[in-house]
């Protein structure tokens, strides 16, 4: 009798171990899940940051897109800029996507997208490089510059 109850009272501490290490287990994989979705986040603001201090240098860039007649140099900076941009939204889409950024911040990232894409240059770049993005992007990018009034439209 003696082994069955030290049996008995092993398995059930044995029980309770498994229960401790999956609740252990859980706790991490929700902080890990957390610790990345933040990493990501911050990569996604960081993209960000570093194509505005781009700018802050070379202002020039984004007025240019709008010029009617560019120089060599000048042009060669505009697809650049406007393919970084849309990068850096199409990374953030993915994001979106896998859910990561929630839809109000998904949203402050795209409500640059009809401004940067107005001009007519910065639109035919798009519309050039945009088939070597995500489908689905290109197709939400699309749907909403359709839904947003371009500037200088009325």
């Amino acid at each position: 009798m003696k082994s069955s109850k030290v049996t008995a009272v092993a398995e059930i501490v044995s029980s309770i171990a498994i229960l401790v290490t999956l609740a252990y287990l859980t706790i991490q994989t929700r902080q890990n899940t957390e610790a990345l979705h933040a990493n990501s986040r911050q990569a996604t603001m960081a993209a960000d940051i570093e194509f505005l201090t781009a700018l802050m240098d070379n202002p020039e860039i984004e007025a240019n897109v709008r010029l009617p007649e560019l120089s060599p140099t000048q042009e060669s900076q505009i697809q650049p800029y406007v393919i970084a941009f849309m990068r850096i939204r199409e990374f953030a889409w993915f994001q979106y996507k896998s859910g990561v950024l929630d839809e109000t911040t998904w949203i402050s990232y795209m409500a640059a997208t009809s401004h940067v894409l107005a001009p007519e240059r910065a639109r035919r770049i798009w519309e050039q490089q945009s088939e070597f993005m995500d489908r689905e992007f290109v197709a939400y990018v699309n749907d909403f510059l359709g839904k947003t009034t371009r500037i200088g439209e009325h």
